[in-house]
Parts: C-alpha cells; structure tokens; sequence
C-alpha cells in the first residue's frame, strides 16, 4: 500500500520473473518499534534510528521516534500517540554483482540466481561522486522492499580493492610521510602514500569519505 511519494521513485526493471515472497507488513503501536525497522510513513520508506518517550500529549504518552528515510539516508524526528497504528514493512539487503553501466542505468546480477536488474542511476545511494569508484565485477548491496515496490535503492560496498594505475611525482622539499594523488585503473582519484607504486593493490574505504586504508 504505498501512496505518493513511494510512487515517484523510479522503478528498476528486472529481466528475468523475480520470486514471489508471501510476507506482509504488519501494524504495531509506536511503543513497539525498535531500530532497524522500516515503516511506512505517508508512503515513503523510514528506517527507525531511535526511539524515545517525549513526555504526554492530551493525557496520551507521546512517543518520539527518530527516522532515517531508506532511499536518501534524509533524517527527521516525527511524534506518535501510544494508540497510533504504523506499518511495518520488510526491508532486505541483497548482494548483488555490477556488470556494466549504459548511460543513466547500472546493470546488476543476483549472484545466487544469476538474475539481471536494472537499476538508475537516480537509486544510487550517497554522495554520486562515488559512482566513479564503480567498477565492473565489483559487488554491490541492493536494497529491497519485499512483497512490493521491490528493489529501491542501491549503493557500493564498504570498502573495495583497487589496482593502482599512476601515482603523483612527490615534491622533493617535502619530509617525512606525504599523501599524493594516485588513480586508480578505472580512473578514480583518491590520496595514498608516496611509497604506493602503480602496480600495487590498495584498500580504500568507501563508506562515507573515500579514504585509502592500507595495501590488500
């Protein structure tokens, strides 16, 4: 049951039949919920951070729940009597293998069935300057709201292994460690050591600033 803004996302087009799951949202009273689940707020998809007792309204305890939305990570703070009814809704990670993108669509594929989905660029979670660290055969985590809309969103891995292509010459009045500019085979940009050379594998955390960690 999703009204208008579930229906403003762009939906991803799956090439092969998807499984049918016989689940179904359930309601609870806000006392009920806890983190990590999502509910169904005015037809858009809330994780629930947080939650706390704000005190009473009108003889009514009032519950603050903090909310992440599933889809742009957006926070808010939203107040609920103790007798209000949400609906829970199944939300799933799924890992998924990036075969390729053509033009605002990334092709995905479920590596258990070896089904293919097509997802836009639009459902791509976080910074979009991330989409440059994409690269072909990396994995991916598709998340999924189940039995419906299905999947909503997507977004890189935490961290991901990089063959490093060319690295900034190091200034020679400079002492001690210095971070220069290395680029990556897919040509992604991120700071490494001056002792990395080109050749080398390198970890870079992608979770939320792109930093380099270490060699693989």
């Amino acid at each position: 049951m999703f009204r208008s803004v579930l229906a403003q996302i762009p939906r991803p087009r799956l090439l092969a039949q998807p499984r049918v799951m016989a689940q179904r949202w359930y309601q609870i009273g806000p006392n009920s919920a806890r983190p990590g689940m999502v509910i169904d707020l005015n037809g858009s998809p809330q994780i629930v951070v947080a939650k706390d007792h704000g005190g009473t309204g009108r003889g009514q305890a009032v519950i603050k729940l903090t909310l992440k939305h599933a889809v742009t990570g957006s926070k808010s703070q939203e107040r609920f009597r103790g007798n209000d009814a949400l609906e829970v809704m199944l939300l799933i990670q799924k890992e998924y293998q990036f075969l390729y993108a053509d033009g605002n669509q990334a092709h995905l594929m479920d590596m258990q069935t070896f089904e293919e989905l097509t997802m836009d660029m639009e459902n791509f979670e976080g910074d979009k300057e991330k989409l440059a660290f994409l690269e072909d055969g990396m994995g991916v985590t598709v998340q999924v709201l189940e039995p419906q809309p299905g999947p909503i969103s997507w977004r890189l891995p935490a961290r991901h292994t990089y063959r490093v292509r060319e690295v900034e010459m190091r200034l020679a009045r400079d002492k001690g460690a210095t971070y220069v500019w290395g680029t990556m085979d897919n040509g992604a940009k991120v700071m490494v050591p001056d002792f990395i050379k080109p050749g080398e594998d390198i970890i870079v955390d992608l979770l939320d600033k792109i930093t380099y960690i270490g060699r693989a």
